[in-house]
């Protein structure tokens, strides 16, 4: 039912923080039957709807504005229809920039929301964010496929020594570099590598060693990632530029891959790894299948 879904929604928002960017709705996880398609995001104080279906004809414009309204403090409302790789946002209500500024954990972060499929904030890694920030005080960090560089941009607030951002996608790291100036941080300690990661282990040793390493691959990036491929192919590497100690944040979103996999790769490729604690998935992502979900498991490297 549209009503019951929305009062979801809005139950979530009034929850949480107002001015923080949310996953109001996570359909998604199959936790809410009959409304699979759908995902509710806040950035305030624009809404966000994705629809996976878009010939599903449930929810109406007047639903999604009605909702806004009741939200008292929305401002706009964009629908993003989603049919395999074809992607078409549309605003539904009000004046949204092509670029804003939105806040998670007290850092701030630019998003598009009316350009892409991803707005540059993965809001699914926010608790990730938070585990990590007492754990980067005076550390040197590596956020290995960085995108816009967020995980970057909280541990440089949170006290790190030094960061490296590297990521084939050199918009991205541009945006990246635009996200670390928005929250006027000092970047002389910040490294921006617009590289391939599998031709730069040498730049990657060379920046090194690290006390924390973030590895938060895409499923499959055509050409360069393919996580049953190639996470073994990054988790051999950690001997070599991991600090003894070294705390390494292993993610995996397949819904194909399950935990096991993630372990079983670390078993065979670094030995010297050790569980210290899987942080499960965001509270707003309630997944009825979590192994389908995303994985993020955290290891010590004893080496």
């Amino acid at each position: 039912d549209v009503t019951d879904f929305l009062e979801t929604a809005l139950a979530r928002f009034e929850s949480g923080g107002a001015l923080e960017a949310a996953r109001l709705f996570h359909g998604r996880g199959f936790c809410y039957p009959g409304q699979e398609h759908l995902v509710i995001n806040w950035f305030p104080p624009y809404l966000q709807v994705i629809n996976y279906q878009p010939e599903e004809r449930s929810l109406s414009k007047q639903d999604l504005i009605g909702f806004s309204e009741k939200m008292k403090i929305s401002q706009g409302v964009v629908l993003q229809s989603r049919e395999g790789r074809r992607v078409n946002n549309e605003i539904l209500f009000g004046q949204i920039p092509e670029k804003h500024v939105t806040q998670e954990l007290g850092q701030q972060y630019f998003v598009k929301l009316l350009s892409n499929q991803n707005v540059g904030l993965f809001l699914d890694m926010g608790h990730v964010r938070a585990w990590l920030a007492p754990r980067v005080v005076g550390k040197r960090v590596l956020n290995l496929f960085a995108y816009t560089c967020a995980f970057s941009v909280s541990a440089l607030a949170n006290g790190a020594k030094s960061i490296v951002n590297i990521d084939m996608s050199k918009t991205a790291i541009e945006w990246g570099k635009e996200n670390h100036q928005l929250n006027d941080l000092d970047v002389r300690n910040v490294s921006m590598l617009p590289h391939n990661i599998f031709k730069s282990w040498w730049k990657i040793k060379q920046l090194g060693l690290y006390d924390v390493i973030i590895i938060d691959p895409p499923t499959n990036q055509r050409g360069s990632f393919n996580a049953e491929k190639s996470y073994g192919q990054i988790i051999k590497r950690i001997p070599s530029f991991a600090e003894k100690g070294a705390i390494v944040v292993a993610c995996l979103n397949s819904p194909f891959l399950d935990r096991e996999f993630l372990i079983n790769q670390v078993a065979r490729w670094c030995p010297a790894c050790r569980l210290i604690e899987d942080l499960g998935s965001h509270p707003d992502f309630p997944d009825a299948f979590p192994e389908r979900g995303l994985k993020v498991l955290a290891f010590r490297y004893d080496g």
